[in-house]
């Protein structure tokens, strides 16, 4: 039986991620289960160069290809043709970024598209609102290592979208301006006050980590302001020990926690919902459905 498959590959500013999914039948095309078949992560960190320095340094520029050789190699054997690279924050952030990518492509022949913090908020959304009950109103925070979207929704219609020039890499270098978080803590706090009863549900990969730790889609903010006070008082090297958190993500969870902690107090919210989804999985989703639509006309 030969499978459709999809690929998702998410450049962002800790970490480089390719995620492929076949597509398994349901009652209809159009309802279809997209299976994970391929997950690789490689902890590339371009925001570390960028943010310190403006451009993605020569050292870096290697490992960055080298990523790039291995995710085409990948692709080649699943014989993978319906694919689609989104570089974010740390490539958008570079003087030499666009050079970078045609560098990239002329040795690979894999194209990467810059997009925007808007357009990544809107790939998110796609796949999760097909995994959540109707009729009720969500604010997605989606953290990564160089900016943050808030995307408000209910059903198949945003609110509101934001994006904002604060991630976990950029908190490591200090390099978050103030007015930055001023604007992001009054946007919020704007949103808190035009609406009710918003549910608040986390993308990311740290807190697809802090699901992962909590064995739970929903975690309160007890359990995670627990969790930070205990992190914020070890070393790095602890962390690892004690979680077995990756180096990479041993420093950035700080961070990250103080992030969420925040949006969760500003917007009043006893807990967060976690579906485990990420930037690649709503590329993926998107994808499926251009298909479906081509496939339907």
């Amino acid at each position: 039986m030969n499978l459709k498959r999809y690929a998702g590959i998410d450049i962002g500013s800790n970490a480089v991620r390719l995620i492929i999914k076949d597509v398994l039948p349901g009652s209809s095309y159009g309802n279809a289960i997209l299976k994970k078949r391929v997950y690789v992560r490689l902890p590339l960190r371009l925001g570390g160069d960028v943010f310190l320095y403006n451009k993605i340094k020569k050292e870096k520029e290697k490992e960055f290809i080298k990523a790039i050789k291995i995710y085409k190699n990948l692709l080649d054997f699943y014989n993978i043709t319906m694919f689609r690279a989104c570089a974010t924050s740390a490539v958008r952030s570079a003087e030499n970024g666009i050079e970078i990518l045609n560098k990239i492509e002329k040795k690979t022949g894999v194209n990467i598209e810059i997009i925007s913090g808007r357009e990544e908020a809107m790939l998110i959304f796609e796949t999760n609102k097909h995994n959540l009950p109707y009729d009720a109103t969500y604010l997605s925070a989606d953290l990564g290592g160089g900016s943050l979207q808030l995307t408000l929704f209910k059903n198949d219609d945003i609110i509101c979208t934001h994006s904002y020039k604060i991630g976990t890499v950029r908190m490591l270098k200090e390099k978050v301006k103030q007015n930055e978080l001023k604007k992001f803590e009054n946007e919020l706090a704007e949103i808190k006050n035009n609406y009710n009863n918003i549910k608040l549900l986390g993308t990311g990969g740290n807190i697809n980590q802090i699901n992962k730790l909590f064995k739970s889609n929903n975690v309160s903010f007890v359990s995670l302001k627990k969790l930070y006070d205990e992190l914020n008082n070890i070393s790095v090297e602890e962390r690892m020990r004690k979680y077995t958190f990756r180096t990479d993500r041993a420093d950035v969870i700080i961070p990250a926690l103080e992030i969420y902690l925040k949006i969760m107090g500003i917007a009043d919210s006893e807990d967060i919902y976690i579906p485990g989804t990420s930037l690649a999985d709503g590329i993926i989703r998107e994808l499926y459905e251009n298909d479906l639509e081509k496939n339907n006309t």
